[in-house]
């Protein structure tokens, strides 16, 4: 889904290696877990919960908050450090920055969100932080959506421009307002933000994000006397601190290739597909601050799992599990690894039971004897509904009189925003629901972490492949993709 890009290697051999900001806390005190706290009351609340998203040093993560009768709530969650949460509230993600020992109130009435909504910090300093971030996320949320939607046929200069201007809208919001530790961050956090709008729009290198001066007013990044954030930079302070910076990481080495041309990797004898190998020594050759390196390792062996073949990232987890010095990172990866492993092909799937539109209990053993081709999907995922609406009737339709079952399982939405998703893409086969997403004991059972994810499992109720083929990808008429062979 990544456009893919390759620079010369005397460009890479930089990258990643200016000066860095010292870093006075150990990386394990990084890991370490913490806690913080929402509280609050909700007027006319339609709902029993509400969800929010979470940044980790891995994957983001969602938990629920429950409402009490009366319309209070309060609930203690776990941390690591400084992270991002995602409020799902009047059907958008609000974005604030979290601590450890936080206490986050929120106030609303459902019948009036925009005029009601409030949110206060344990103290003065921190309610004006997180109003500040409210007041940027009123401003500027729906012209950064239009980000994420631009007209591909705009020539390269026209997009460029277009977010480079919003990026000097948004900066200078914050300069503009009275500058401290936190204002710094909330810039470094945007200028990765953009910088990945322009990754996204196959931009870079050519166009980097630049500050346009006003007249009268000279913008410059404060407490930076002679730098400029930077992506070709690796920052260990940025790294523990900014989730927007950690994502520009991992997903630039990853998958814009910017080492296309210069592969450290031993030669693979077999040729196999297999990403995670080529990104591990990736990391080896050009990743020089240790908690970086592992972290980026340890996560794209992760990723791997859950999107690759599992026998060729098992190879790397292999040669790898031995050599990470992070005690955290390592124990994450062992666990992660005995988990991942019941997915593993010929292993007994897990077995489910969810509610379809009816109200329905459903389990996965109700389809004992046929294939079964699950679809993990999301009401709010854009190549979920792509693929619906483009690829699924097709599919469906190819093997309506075979011996293979259709299961999708709704996983961000709540039951009346899944039934109307229902019926607005007449979405065929068996229709389920798991609300929660991650925190659901069926996704994580299935190891879905992000959408869609598509599984298929034989006739037997075992594992082919956790990581199958989308919709589009299949060429139906031929007798060798995996669905056809099971079905002979």
């Amino acid at each position: 889904m990544k456009p893919k890009l390759i620079l010369v290697f005397s460009f890479l051999l930089s990258i990643f290696t200016h000066a860095q900001v010292p870093v006075s806390v150990p990386a394990q005190d990084h890991y370490k877990q913490g806690y913080f706290v929402i509280n609050g009351h909700v007027k006319n609340s339609k709902e029993p919960l509400f969800d929010f998203g979470m940044t980790t040093y891995m994957n983001n993560i969602v938990n629920s908050i429950v409402v009490k009768n009366d319309g209070s709530f309060e609930q203690q969650f776990r941390i690591q450090n400084r992270q991002d949460i995602y409020f799902y509230l009047n059907d958008d993600a609000i974005t604030f920055t979290v601590q450890d020992k936080d206490t986050i109130t929120l106030s609303w009435d459902n019948e009036d969100f925009k005029k009601t909504f409030s949110i206060r910090g344990k103290n003065e300093a921190r309610t004006k932080q997180l109003n500040f971030q409210y007041t940027l996320y009123n401003r500027f949320r729906s012209l950064v959506s239009d980000m994420y939607q631009m007209d591909r046929n705009l020539s390269a200069e026209k997009k460029y421009t277009l977010v480079n201007d919003l990026y000097n809208r948004n900066v200078k919001a914050i300069l503009d307002s009275v500058a401290s530790e936190s204002s710094n961050r909330l810039i470094i956090d945007l200028y990765f933000q953009y910088t990945t709008f322009l990754l996204s729009h196959r931009l870079l290198p050519q166009y980097k994000l630049s500050l346009i001066e006003e007249a009268g007013k000279t913008y410059r990044y404060p407490d930076m006397p002679n730098m400029r954030p930077d992506y070709t930079q690796l920052n260990e302070d940025w790294f523990w601190n900014i989730a927007e910076y950690r994502n520009f990481i991992f997903n630039y080495a990853r998958f814009y290739k910017p080492f296309n041309s210069f592969s450290p990797a031993p030669n693979n004898p077999k040729k196999a597909f297999n990403p995670v190998y080529n990104e591990y020594h990736l990391a080896l050759a050009n990743l020089s601050i240790t908690p970086i390196q592992e972290w980026f390792i340890t996560r794209s062996i992760m990723f791997g799992f859950g999107h690759y073949e599992f026998a060729e990232t098992e190879k790397v987890y292999n040669q790898v599990i031995g050599t990470i010095t992070s005690p955290v990172l390592s124990d994450t990866l062992q666990k992660y690894y005995t988990a991942i492993s019941r997915l593993k092909p010929g292993s007994v799937a897990p077995d489910f039971a969810l509610k379809n539109e009816k109200g329905q209990t459903v389990s996965l053993k109700d389809f004992k004897g046929k294939l079964i081709y699950i679809d993990f999907w999301g009401v709010g995922c854009g190549p979920c509904i792509s693929a619906i609406k483009n690829h699924v009737p097709k599919f469906h339709d190819f093997y309506k009189d075979k011996n293979i079952v259709f299961v999708n399982i709704c996983v961000d939405a709540k039951e009346s925003q899944w039934k109307a998703a229902l019926k607005k893409y007449n979405l065929g086969g068996v229709n389920l629901i798991a609300e929660g997403w991650t925190s659901h004991p069926t996704c994580q059972s299935y190891n879905v972490s992000s959408l869609p994810h598509y599984i298929l499992i034989d006739q037997n109720g075992k594992i082919v492949n956790n990581n199958a083929r989308d919709p589009g990808s299949y060429n139906l008429k031929d007798d060798k993709n995996e669905i056809n062979a099971l079905l002979k």
